[in-house]
């Protein structure tokens, strides 16, 4: 079981804990979920779509801690989740080794506290730590605050997809593929 705990003071002062989700976590990560998706359409689930159940979530985040390969954080402030992280190596088969994918999400209501920032460097820290190469994502390409923060923090883009989203409404949305080397 691996565990990890790191504290940040934001730009406004309030403190955030990023810690290793618990499985004593699951219920109100769920929440957490349900908030988010309905806050944005830049995230994979459409509002309502996050379906796990209370017992399949303690399930993954027990996975989650077991595995050397993946690791999911939480952000809290005053004990509410308002931002998480997973980051992971790719694929278990050598040639992919060097290679780590990654995905996040911040409540709306704490956007412009640096937490994406703060959340970001964990998972970056988190791949050097395990000697990955490259950290990817894939973000929506109308989602300039959050592709302006990845450029700032080093990545590239390598591609688009087209059509990579598909809405409720019908409509499309593009990603690009983004990299970051860290070797």
């Amino acid at each position: 079981m691996k565990l990890y705990k790191n504290e940040n003071v934001l730009k406004d002062g309030h403190k955030l804990i990023v810690r290793t989700a618990e499985e004593s976590d699951s219920q109100a990560l769920i929440d957490f979920l349900k908030i988010v998706d309905s806050e944005t359409k830049f995230l994979a689930r459409e509002p309502g779509e996050f379906n796990f159940t209370l017992e399949q979530e303690r399930e993954f985040i027990a996975g989650m801690m077991k595995d050397d390969n993946r690791q999911l954080l939480i952000g809290e402030i005053d004990g509410i989740i308002v931002a998480n992280c997973s980051v992971g190596i790719v694929v278990n088969n050598k040639r992919y080794l060097h290679r780590a994918n990654m995905g996040i999400s911040v409540r709306k209501k704490y956007w412009n506290k640096g937490i994406g920032k703060i959340m970001m460097n964990e998972c970056i820290k988190w791949c050097k730590e395990k000697g990955i190469e490259q950290l990817e994502l894939e973000v929506v390409t109308e989602n300039s605050r959050a592709i302006s923060l990845y450029k700032r923090l080093g990545f590239q883009e390598f591609g688009t997809k087209k059509n990579a989203l598909k809405y409720s409404d019908g409509t499309y949305a593009d990603e690009y593929y983004m990299i970051l080397f860290l070797e």
